[in-house]
């Protein structure tokens, strides 16, 4: 028994040497192929085709058969077939052709789409029209289908989760499709579309409970909640709640649920449940800038300081040209809802080529959200510097009543790709020792970001600043609150202020400014991108467009490599109009963010 169990074995080791050997040389004598697709000319369905294709995924490696090849493209034109059915491409066929060449095997799909069919009608209807109360429901293209349009699968279950949406928005909070039926005519080459739903009864708000605080008081959380005990159900008061309290920055997780019945009155509870992050938090950051050298920023910052959400930070930051340290406190729900009291402290100290300077600024500010993108606020600032410029040095104690506007549409802080921001600054000053001058100061930005390209993604950014002083010479005015232009944010290939009014070679600041940039940027993969750019303007002793301060150009080309909180960028600034014994050839500009 002993000895047969080991033939057997030896047996056994002996095929399977046989089957590895065989399959090595089989590995070894593969056959390289290639694969082509013909009949499809629309760009993005053809790029959908490819993504999901097993044959072209596979290129890379070679195959032992063209039996093997087959069997993959048949697979593939299973999924191409459905993948057009989907779009409305139901008398879609494919063939295959496969051709041997010295060189490799050659696959060819052959598509016939026709045309894809039309969406002739849409219907919805109530399981039980005694629950749906009078419920008047929106029409196809309020759901985003279009009669007599091409018909796709995925509006469909778009136009299905948008009617679900609109129903709890009207005060159903079980409402359910029980039925969706899609019609398909060969004859006439359309598509019917019938949903049946189901809404359950109308509900109100409950009580609504609140758990997993530890630090942070309750008031505040509830203070965030968009609804009151007794008011009509609203689904989307439900979204509200949950980006409003995610947006506190406070938790980790927020989850909100409804209850499964509804009480004798009719009222449905809802539970919110949070986790607490920690409160206290640092973070540091770096640049460069040619002329300017290594810079760099700290802050801590804890957004709990009372219990309510209280926002303090604190802030450094020390470069060549900057020091400053600054702490901000913020107290939302100041008052009222959607408005916030913030105070803050800032000393600095500039050492650049136009001005010397020290400064100590207070200031109080009321902040109110208008809209979730149109927030507004006031102010009073009192600043006492020391200013020192061509050999000249003045001492200033401001008062200055600081107004603005700010429009943000835009999707992301750091790497907008759609939307815009318009920014509008107005603020009087006036000087309480000395002079006991009276100027103000006019800033408005508008910048706007436009995806053009998905496949590759590409993105044009713009850019343009106006700014205005009125009411006193330029001269009168301190040098730090003088327009400058020129540098990493403002005009890239010159140095940090220096376009613009000069003396003696040094920049001297002036009462008008106006800058434009056009960037475009190019993501080549999910971590690096390119940009080129193009930045001018200037800053004006006085009016806009003087002669005496011409208009500048720079140029140049980017290098973006996206980390998760945002693109960390390097630029190279190229100046167009060259000042001799001024400008350099070139400017390096690295920081984290986009330009603009």
């Amino acid at each position: 028994m002993f000895f047969q169990t080991i033939r057997i074995f030896s047996l056994v080791t002996a095929i399977s040497i046989v089957l590895s050997a065989s399959h090595s040389r089989a590995a070894d004598d593969g056959l390289p192929y290639k694969v082509f697709f013909e009949g499809v000319s629309d760009k993005t369905l053809l790029a959908d085709i490819q993504s999901i294709s097993d044959t072209l995924s596979n290129v890379d490696h070679q195959i032992a058969s063209e039996y093997i090849l087959q069997k993959m493209a048949d697979s593939d034109i299973r999924k191409f077939l459905k993948l057009l059915r989907a779009r409305g491409f139901y008398n879609a066929s494919i063939q295959t052709l496969i051709n041997s060449t010295n060189n490799a095997i050659e696959l060819t799909f052959k598509f016939q789409t026709g045309d894809p069919y039309t969406l002739k009608s849409v219907d919805i209807g109530f399981f039980d029209k005694s629950e749906a109360n009078g419920l008047k429901l929106p029409d196809a293209e309020n759901l985003g289908l279009y009669i007599n349009k091409p018909f796709t699968s995925g509006e469909v279950l778009d136009a299905q989760e948008g009617l679900i949406r609109f129903i709890r928005r009207k005060g159903f909070p079980f409402v359910k499709v029980t039925d969706r039926d899609v019609v398909v005519d060969h004859k006439d080459q359309s598509v019917s579309v019938y949903f049946q739903i189901e809404t359950g009864h109308m509900a109100l708000f409950g009580h609504t409970t609140i758990s997993g605080l530890v630090s942070i008081d309750e008031t505040y959380v509830a203070g965030k909640i968009p609804w009151k005990d007794g008011d009509s159900f609203n689904g989307d008061l439900i979204d509200e709640a949950r980006k409003n309290i995610s947006g506190l920055g406070l938790f980790s997780s927020v989850r909100i649920t409804e209850g499964k019945d509804l009480d004798d009155a009719s009222r449905i509870t809802i539970t919110i449940e949070v986790t607490e992050r920690k409160h206290k938090s640092v973070s540091a950051g770096v640049n460069y800038i040619t002329n300017e050298g290594p810079g760099a920023k700290i802050s801590w910052e804890n957004r709990n300081l009372f219990h309510q959400g209280e926002k303090l930070t604190t802030y450094f930051e020390l470069s060549n040209y900057t020091m400053v340290a600054e702490s901000t406190f913020r107290k939302q729900n100041f008052i009222k809802k959607d408005q916030t009291l913030r105070f803050s402290l800032r000393m600095g100290q500039n050492h650049t080529d136009a001005y010397e300077s020290k400064s100590l600024v207070n200031s109080g500010f009321i902040d109110r959200d208008l809209t979730k993108k149109l927030r507004v606020g006031a102010g009073l600032t009192l600043k006492s510097s020391k200013i020192e410029q061509l050999e000249s040095i003045e001492r200033f104690n401001m008062i200055s009543l600081p107004l603005y506007c700010n429009l943000d549409t835009s999707n992301d802080l750091l790497d907008p790709v759609h939307g815009h921001r318009l920014s509008l600054e107005l603020t009087p000053f006036h000087e309480l020792t000395g002079l006991r001058i009276t100027f103000g100061k006019v800033l408005a930005s508008y910048k706007r970001y436009n995806t053009i390209s998905q496949k590759p993604f590409i993105i044009i950014a713009t850019d343009i600043k106006v700014g205005f002083i009125k009411g006193a010479g330029r001269d009168e005015i301190p040098a730090d609150e003088r327009l400058y232009a020129g540098g990493g944010g403002s005009i890239r290939g010159y140095s940090y202020q220096s376009v613009g009014p000069l003396l003696d070679g040094a920049p001297v600041g002036g009462k008008s400014l106006i800058e434009g940039s056009m960037e475009l940027r190019l993501k080549v993969t999910e971590r690096f991108g390119l940009a080129a750019f193009l930045d001018g303007g200037s800053a004006f002793t006085d009016k806009l467009f003087s002669s005496e301060d011409p208009l500048r150009w720079g140029t140049g080309i980017g290098l973006r490599y996206y980390t998760p909180v945002g693109p960390l960028r390097l630029d190279v600034g190229i100046p167009l109009n060259k000042r001799q014994g001024l400008d350099a050839s070139y400017q390096i500009y690295i920081s984290l963010g986009q330009a603009f």
